[in-house]
């Protein structure tokens, strides 16, 4: 009986396996058609099916899915998949593209208590149009979800009435709440430290 309960069992996680990668297959198909043609939100949305797999990604669909990240203005996602790409083929495009994203962006976090109301302005806006749709990206994700966590082009902003630089290597957290006047008697809290695997570079002023 155990010997019969044991080759189910195996034979049911054999046809998972088979059924999971079919599914891969599939999305990795539909991801390198609408990549082909550009269409950037379908690209993310294949990518997020497949990510829900729990199966290993290609180096094609990771690629893939930084260019969409890109288009759509994530560079922290764009980012995070780069670097999973690059331990499965670290090929030129993508170590040089890893390389212009530390020396051009940085890690930013910006929380506001009750987030409502909340807005992201821009100093200047980049010239470079992969930066410049990121901010615009998260301006508009900062207006929808009151905060955001990930990357921004170097430069200066404000959130919330405090006006911020971000830079390469630096971590910067930006706390907005009435909760900060009680505790620390300050409105906005802003932190900065090296981010992490960078070199720890001079504060900026």
């Amino acid at each position: 009986m155990t010997l019969i309960l044991s080759l189910f069992l195996a034979l049911g996680t054999a046809s998972a396996a088979d059924v999971g990668e079919a599914e891969h297959i599939r999305l990795s198909g539909d991801i390198e058609q609408l990549a082909g043609r550009q269409l950037w939100t379908g690209v993310e949305k294949k990518f997020a099916e497949l990510q829900k797999l729990g199966i290993e990604m290609s180096y094609d669909d990771l690629l893939h899915g930084a260019y969409a990240a890109r288009a759509l203005g994530n560079a922290q996602n764009a980012y995070d998949r780069l670097k999973i790409a690059a331990r499965l083929k670290g090929t030129r495009e993508v170590v040089d593209w890893l390389y212009a994203i530390d020396a051009n962006y940085g890690q930013v976090t910006l929380i506001a208590t009750p987030p409502r109301g909340v807005t992201l302005e821009v100093s200047e806006v980049p010239f470079d149009p992969d930066q410049r749709i990121c901010v615009e990206a998260s301006i508009e994700r900062v207006k929808k979800e009151g905060g955001f966590t990930g990357l921004l082009p170097r430069g200066t902003y404000t959130f919330n009435g405090q006006r911020f630089t971000v830079e390469p290597g630096i971590a910067l957290r930006i706390e907005v709440s009435p909760k900060l006047k009680k505790t620390e008697g300050e409105l906005i809290k802003v932190t900065q430290t090296p981010a992490e695997g960078a070199e720890t570079p001079a504060p900026t002023p």
